[in-house]
């Protein structure tokens, strides 16, 4: 009698499980404001220190498309936004790179050829 109790209850919690499937997920109305986008163009302004402030173009996408893919691909897919990769840091130990100011240049960390990381996008000192 107990075993045909636990039965219809777990039937019961299956249905009204199953039954919520059909709601639409419910998605933020606003923008994600830690996204690191790039290209990156001039706002025509300067900033305190005399660097040109910048701001996402109309076209850009968000980098964290880029974590997980291999580097190649990861380059191949920012270049097709206009964008180019640079490796900062490279199984954990940095790497040289460009310390000019360019909008749309990504730094990314790898592991093992992996993209794990992005630290930003425009450099510059």
């Amino acid at each position: 009698m107990l075993g045909l109790v636990v039965v219809l209850v777990l039937a019961g919690v299956s249905i009204a499980i199953a039954s919520r499937g059909d709601e639409e997920e419910k998605k933020p109305a606003g923008a994600n404001l830690s996204a690191i986008l790039c290209p990156l163009e001039s706002t025509g302004k300067t900033d305190a220190g005399g660097q040109p402030e910048l701001k996402p173009a109309k076209d850009a996408f968000d980098t964290a498309e880029l974590l997980d893919l291999p580097l190649e691909e990861a380059r191949q897919k920012a270049g097709a936004k206009g964008c180019e990769i640079a490796v900062s840091v490279q199984d954990g130990a940095g790497q040289p790179v460009p310390i000019e100011l360019n909008p749309k240049l990504i730094y990314v960390y790898t592991e093992k050829g992996i993209v794990t990381q992005i630290e930003g996008v425009g450099g510059g000192i």
